[in-house]
């Protein structure tokens, strides 16, 4: 942990408590401004850009937002510290992320023993060790502090990090704009389909992020695939830009990844029935949303920690199909809104039950009254719960929340090197997972050193620490599934192209993420050999024993447990015989 300096804590000064209009002034150290026109990137994210305007536009329902201005790097350091004092005593409330930038503001807030309670936007963060904060923040952050989490899954991670915390902590989704993201009529879906050269009326799948290998769009390909074996005339519309935002933990780059996305389409076959429309903003957004029939998304992203494109599209009266991954799981109602496809954390990586999400898929396609129905379901869900007067609500009350604990802070922190006085305790586990991070080299990695792909964090025996960090985000962990609860029915498929070499008994994962190998055993060899996607676990225990491999008493339980290890090691997934085609 990088030393902390000793600094002198002066007695506490009282901003302005209330504004003129009877709201407390909310200081935006993090946010996208100005109000009026396209929201920017934040970061490389164009989706950050939208979640600072949605957020900055509702917490003026709470009080007065007072932005504070980022200087020119010209600006001699004197000045941009007074700009930051003026900009802190003038704010009853900070509101922020948890990430690098906020650091000054809380030393300074320390140093001048400001009352001012602080929000943190906890954004992405908790996928990767809470980032910047959970050592070096221990004694800038106060009780009475609170961190704003977007999914319960990232509170979870949270409360592994910590041992103790005094922080507060809330739930609450984004918020999404129904005036712009709202169910358009035949002709808008028309209009919008046209502009984009998709048939009038084929069945439509819409995937709309960055085209990132995180984003799991390979793993879409293999659904497009297997939904036109029943519905010949489906089509997927992608919507996003490429960028070069990597895996660095495990290696993996984003390099050529929309033209090798265009290479495997055209050797699934589907090429043809797959149009990228680029990045889309706004009303043209908004209408292509309307226009398709189920938005897609087999997203294992790291920071996915709501779903916004979900939460549109729900919106725009759209069901969904997606993977059941950290915030997805909050935003999307399965069975009523959409449906969710298991994300499953195994012993290499995370692997999305993607033919069971076909089946799905299928069944709206098929079905037109239960997509309206679920489509109807969807808007009602979003305009209730991701509205812009629902964010309204939860930001007012977030605000409320901390303002109601001011006293706290009428006292000084206490000195940061006190150990008293920390506002949270990280944990056994976080201790570890730093060390690591810091032997590793993570921290004196360049990003130029860092865009070539390292340093890398999760090889060999420390892949543990990923699978005990990311848990709380995947629905399931495969090691957890005992051989006897697999039933004979169920269907084993695999989840990645994989390739076989007959002679060593090498079966080989090609996934583009977490590609691995493994020797086999001759039972597990034979079992593997004869997962086709089609075959059920009974039948591959009956062709067994036909082959004279094993006595009819013994194979259900043998292949059961060949099949257990296989799926442990991500080489395979099950569906269950009623999502079958």
């Amino acid at each position: 942990m990088r030393e902390q300096r000793t600094e002198r804590v002066l007695p506490a000064r009282a901003g302005r408590l209330r504004d003129a209009d009877g709201g407390p002034t909310i200081g935006m150290l993090w946010g996208d401004f100005p109000w009026e026109g396209r929201s920017r990137k934040v970061g490389k994210l164009l989706s950050m850009g939208a979640v600072g305007r949605t957020t900055t536009r509702a917490l003026r329902a709470a009080g007065r937002v007072e932005p504070f201005t980022v200087l020119e790097r010209a600006v001699p350091e004197e000045a941009r510290r007074a700009a930051l004092e003026r900009f802190l005593t003038g704010a009853d409330l900070l509101f922020a992320d948890v990430y690098g930038g906020t650091r000054a503001a809380l030393e300074l807030r320390h140093e001048l023993g400001l009352r001012c309670p602080a929000i943190l936007f906890a954004g992405g963060a908790m996928a990767k060790g809470a980032d910047a904060m959970l050592f070096p923040w221990q004694h800038l952050l106060r009780p009475g502090d609170g961190i704003w989490f977007t999914s319960r899954a990232d509170q979870a991670i949270w409360r592994r990090l910590v041992r103790r915390s005094a922080l507060r902590e809330w739930v609450a989704p984004l918020g999404v704009d129904e005036t712009l993201f709202r169910p358009r009529t035949e002709g808008d879906r028309l209009e919008a389909r046209r502009r984009h050269g998709l048939p009038a009326s084929a069945p439509l799948l819409l995937a709309v992020g960055r085209l990132n290998v995180q984003k799991n769009l390979h793993t879409l390909l293999l659904l497009l695939a297997a939904v036109r074996e029943r519905v010949p005339d489906a089509r997927l519309c992608v919507v996003g830009e490429e960028d070069d935002i990597g895996l660095h933990e495990f290696g993996v780059l984003n390099t050529g990844y929309a033209a090798w996305l265009r290479t495997r389409a055209a050797d699934l076959g589907v090429g043809e029935a797959v149009t990228f429309a680029g990045p889309q903003f706004g009303e043209d957004l908004a209408r292509l949303y309307a226009a398709a029939d189920v938005l897609v998304s087999a997203s294992v992203y790291h920071r996915e920690n709501f779903g916004l494109a979900p939460a549109e599209a729900q919106a725009c009266g759209v069901p969904v199909v997606c993977s059941a991954w950290n915030g997805f799981r909050d935003v999307v109602r399965h069975g009523e809104t959409g449906y969710l496809m298991d994300a499953v954390l195994t012993r290499n990586g995370i692997r999305v039950d993607w033919a069971s999400g076909a089946a799905h898929v299928v069944s709206l396609l098929t079905d037109g009254t239960r997509r309206a129905d679920a489509g109807a379901r969807a808007a009602a869900w979003a305009h209730e719960r991701f509205g812009m007067p629902a964010l309204e609500r939860s930001l007012g009350a977030m605000v409320k929340d901390a303002l109601s604990g001011n006293a706290l802070a009428d006292a000084p922190a206490s000195h940061p090197n006190d150990a008293a006085g920390r506002a949270y305790e990280p944990s056994a586990f976080a201790r570890r997972y730093e060390s690591h991070k810091r032997a590793c080299g993570w921290y004196g990695a360049t990003p130029q050193a860092r865009r070539a792909g390292s340093p890398r964090m999760f090889q060999g025996r420390d892949y543990r620490l990923y699978v005990r960090l990311m848990e709380p985000f995947a629905s399931i962990t495969a090691e957890d599934l005992d051989a006897a609860a697999i039933a004979p029915r169920w269907i084993p498929y695999c989840a990645s192209p994989v390739a076989l070499d007959e002679v060593r008994r090498l079966a080989e994962d090609r996934d583009p993420i977490w590609p691995h190998r493994r020797y086999c055993a001759p039972l597990v060899w034979d079992v593997l050999c004869r997962v086709d996607g089609r075959a059920s676990v009974g039948e591959i225990a009956d062709r067994v024993v036909a082959d004279g491999m094993l006595t009819p008493g013994v194979a259900p339980a043998a292949v059961a447990e060949a099949l257990r290890g296989l799926h442990a090691d991500g080489f395979i997934l099950f569906r269950p015989v009623e999502s079958s085609s």
